[in-house]
């Protein structure tokens, strides 16, 4: 992508950003693919971004989250695992996780649960059905607590 101006990349960054939520990570992502390298080619991208509101990390953890207990019904610890991935700073991670709704997170594990079970029949005497619901909601990313409590 030799000889796009600053100009150029930043409004393809625009663009890039207008288009969903996005983390400082995934920015740095798109500027390496258009060729530019090293933190002082590509602070001055991220500066301005940040400056005219199309980065922010809060909005992101925010709408993250959001999308990832409603849409995907993931637990914490997949949701945590996802943002350490993007490399959130972790007091952001902690402070999006504790203002998750409850009642639907509640909600979702319940509801993966019973979907679960249906398929089950021998779930609350037999060991290895049990042990296929465990997993099935530990892979989701709820914690070995959560999922104990629905027993």
């Amino acid at each position: 992508m030799e000889g796009l101006g600053f100009n150029e990349i930043l409004k393809r960054l625009e663009y890039f950003c207008a288009y969903q939520e996005r983390c400082e990570y995934d920015v740095l992502e798109k500027i390496k693919k258009l060729g530019l390298e090293g933190p002082e080619k590509t602070q001055p991208f991220i500066k301005r971004l940040q400056k005219e509101g199309f980065l922010d990390q809060k909005r992101f953890v925010d709408s993250y989250i959001m999308g990832k207990v409603s849409i995907k019904k993931w637990g914490v610890n997949k949701i945590r695992a996802g943002l350490i991935q993007k490399r959130i700073k972790p007091d952001v991670i902690a402070r999006g996780i504790m203002e998750i709704d409850t009642d639907i997170y509640q909600e979702n594990l319940r509801s993966l649960f019973e979907k679960k079970i249906i398929n089950l029949a021998d779930y609350k005497t037999d060991y290895k059905q049990k042990s296929k619901v465990v997993r099935f909601l530990s892979s989701k990313g709820y914690t070995a607590e959560d999922v104990y409590d629905l027993f």
